[in-house]
């Protein structure tokens, strides 16, 4: 077996009769060059590939229908059943010699199921199934801002004009709980004012702050109380599965992979070179194509009229990266992350509240989860990575945690004679 690598950055040698293994290419042009001029000569053991010797002394040719075990066997090197799978058009089980198709896990099959429940049509030959029409009533509510009292007199109307047997939403909780079954959830954050934290994880159960000793709540009536303020995260994770659940999705992820350019033609952040070191750094990351490279944009705005009191809101978005130009900066495929509450800039305290986020990032990079791909047929471990922060100078400075003006007067630093610093509290 040859001791140089066979594959670079996701490259591979070409075994073409003019290549002869010198020079690395993409798995379509190590295709084309081999349709057009065939294998080397006497090229009959795929050493510079990472193929091995078999065990009786005996050479064989990878081709459809016949398969040397010593290659299966050859665990060093997993990118060579890639390059065959690639070269076949298909996901091929080395040890059955057949293609390989997975039945969703519990997770995605429950998805389906409830996916296929609720987008049956009202009747044949309708426009609009149970799920499309509840998913319209809230992008109604949204964009007119009708309270919740005015959508139930609306959907209470409807539903008395139209067929009892469309089996329509009785109530604006109906519709959001029918929703509710895609699995988007949200969460409602309670935070402290002041921007110290979050009750959050082991601080759920809190009922004032630890550091500046505020109320958590505050008294509406004698009855009621609410959170002073909240913070609002959508996970990521769930975000990142729905992408390989759509067929519309799914095969695009792997985009990056399949179309690389020519060195010196960059049209995508995978022909940049911190995409490609970033992959010579991590080769078992690179191994798998639809591993997800993230990018992180983050800015200011003010929601209310500007003649109003000053209310600054921060949203974050993440954008994922394998999808071709033409759809990774459109709107279906920025995910909204969190709004960080107003009033003020939380300047270096951003790190607090995207605590959530940095959690997941976590669980992506170390350990992954398992996601089911529609457009293979496979389950497979996901992972993502952050590779990117796009912002202007003010957020730049933010996020790193660099900036340190705007420093707030803590009660509880100011009460034990301490100094004031951005991490009180958090060591």
């Amino acid at each position: 077996m040859s001791l140089e690598p066979f594959w670079i950055g996701g490259l591979i040698r070409c075994p073409c009769v003019k290549c002869k293994c010198l020079y690395f290419f993409g798995s379509e042009d190590v295709k084309a060059h081999l349709y057009k001029k065939s294998f080397m000569d006497n090229y009959f053991v795929w050493t510079s590939h990472g193929e091995i010797d078999g065990s009786d002394g005996i050479f064989h040719n990878v081709v459809v229908g016949e398969y040397s075990k010593s290659v299966g066997n050859n665990i060093q090197h997993p990118r060579y059943h890639e390059m065959v799978a690639d070269a076949f058009g298909m996901h091929f089980d080395f040890e059955t010699h057949e293609s390989v198709e997975q039945l969703p896990n519990e997770e995605a099959k429950y998805f389906y199921e409830q996916l296929e429940a609720t987008s049956r049509l009202l009747r044949e030959g309708s426009m609009h199934s149970q799920l499309s029409v509840a998913v319209r009533l809230l992008s109604i509510k949204s964009d007119t801002n009708i309270s919740q009292v005015g959508m139930d007199y609306f959907i209470g109307l409807m539903s008395e004009l139209v067929d009892p047997t469309f089996n329509i939403p009785e109530d604006l909780y109906k519709v959001k709980r029918l929703v509710s079954k895609l699995g988007l959830s949200s969460m409602k954050i309670d935070c402290c004012e002041d921007g110290c934290m979050l009750y959050y994880k082991g601080d759920t159960d809190l009922e004032s702050y630890k550091f500046c000793e505020k109320s958590r709540f505050k008294r509406l009536s004698s009855r009621k109380k609410a959170a002073v303020k909240s913070t609002h995260y959508l996970p990521l994770i769930h975000r990142l599965k729905r992408l390989y659940a759509s067929m519309s999705s799914a095969p695009h992820m792997r985009w990056h992979y399949k179309n690389r350019r020519p060195p010196g033609v960059m049209c995508h952040p995978s022909d940049g070179e911190a995409w490609k070191n970033f992959y010579r750094t991590y080769p078992d990351y690179a191994s798998e194509p639809r591993n997800v490279l993230l990018g992180l944009c983050a800015d200011g705005f003010t929601p209310f009229s500007v003649s109003a009191t000053p209310y600054s809101c921060w949203p974050i978005f993440i954008t994922p990266y394998n999808l071709p130009p033409k759809m990774c900066m459109t709107s279906p495929y920025i995910c909204l992350n969190c709004v960080i509450p107003g009033p003020r800039n939380p300047k270096s305290l951003i790190d607090v509240y995207l605590q959530p986020l940095i959690d997941e990032l976590k669980q992506l990079w170390y350990d992954g989860v398992v996601t089911y791909d529609i457009s293979t047929k496979q389950n497979f471990n996901l992972r993502a990575n952050l590779m990117w922060i796009i912002n202007d100078f003010s957020a730049y400075g933010m996020l790193p945690g660099w900036m340190t003006a705007g420093k707030l007067a803590c009660p509880y630093c100011m009460k034990n004679g301490k100094e004031f610093t951005l991490r009180h509290g958090r060591k």
